[in-house]
């Protein structure tokens, strides 16, 4: 202790500053802890993004397969986009929800594939969503499942863009076979099924069977899906390629619970 005093003693007496740690030092060690304790912070909000974001998928994929129509039934995968699902909780609304399955039935029907993306979503499933965008990929058998032509029980066949069905009649007693191909376009919860041609299948010697084609295309076949879909759900598009069949369907403003999904629409008698 002695021998210190002394030491500043001297440089007193001589008139030179004692050795001090340069300010630069000490702002430098200042910011690098900033930056540690700044990095720390991070490392455990993204931490609680990652875990609290697969929390909530869990959650939403349960709640959806719960609250699944009395006709559907599945297992439900969900993903949530947007950054930062804690935010988005505490707003009480997520940005973007989607929801996809690969084993999904509706009335007994089995869908290839089914993808509904619903933007708006509310934490409160008695609160409506803004919109929901759906496509539900079918199968050939699955298709001849959901429709049916009036008094036409054969098969329908599904082209490239457009579908073929077989049909009979009958002139002057004579059963006439025939084929038409014909395209599917949407209208509200209905497909109108448009022929664009027909081919008559049975030899009838010299009867003119003209008429009778030009009776098959002269109208489109209304076919009514409401009462398999949730009320407020209508059809926006179809597409038929590679031997599948692919409905978009689309709503705005409805609720997520069990009774809405479950309130089916229905079909004139």
């Amino acid at each position: 202790m002695a021998d210190g005093w002394a030491a500043l003693q001297h440089d007193s007496e001589s008139g030179r500053e004692p050795v001090r740690k340069p300010a630069r030092r000490r702002a430098l060690t200042a910011v690098v802890v900033l930056v540690v304790a700044v990095l720390v912070v991070l490392s455990g909000a993204f931490l609680a993004e990652y875990i609290t974001r697969g929390v909530v998928e869990d959650t939403v994929a349960a709640a959806a397969e719960s609250n699944l129509p009395s006709n559907v039934d599945g297992t439900v995968d969900v993903d949530i986009a947007g950054d930062w699902v804690l935010l988005q909780l505490l707003s009480g609304r997520m940005e973007q929800v989607t929801l996809t399955s690969d084993d999904l039935s509706f009335d007994s029907i089995p869908v290839e594939k089914m993808t509904v993306t619903a933007l708006g979503v509310p934490i409160d499933l008695k609160a409506a969503v803004e919109d929901i965008d759906a496509t539900v990929t079918l199968d050939e058998p699955a298709l001849n499942e959901l429709l049916t032509l009036p008094d036409n029980d054969a098969a329908i066949t599904l082209g490239d863009g457009t579908i073929g069905y077989e049909g009979s009649t009958s002139v002057f007693g004579v059963p006439i076979g025939y084929v038409v191909t014909a395209d599917l376009s949407p209208d509200g919860t209905d497909l109108l099924v448009t022929p664009q041609g027909a081919e008559v299948t049975t030899a009838a010697g010299a009867l003119d069977l003209s008429g009778i084609v030009d009776r098959v295309v002269s109208e489109p076949v209304r076919l009514c899906l409401a009462d398999k879909l949730p009320v407020g759900v209508s059809i926006s598009s179809i597409e038929v390629e590679n031997g599948v069949a692919t409905l978009s369907l689309a709503a705005s403003d409805v609720t997520l619970s069990d009774s809405s999904l479950s309130s089916l629409g229905e079909c004139p008698a």
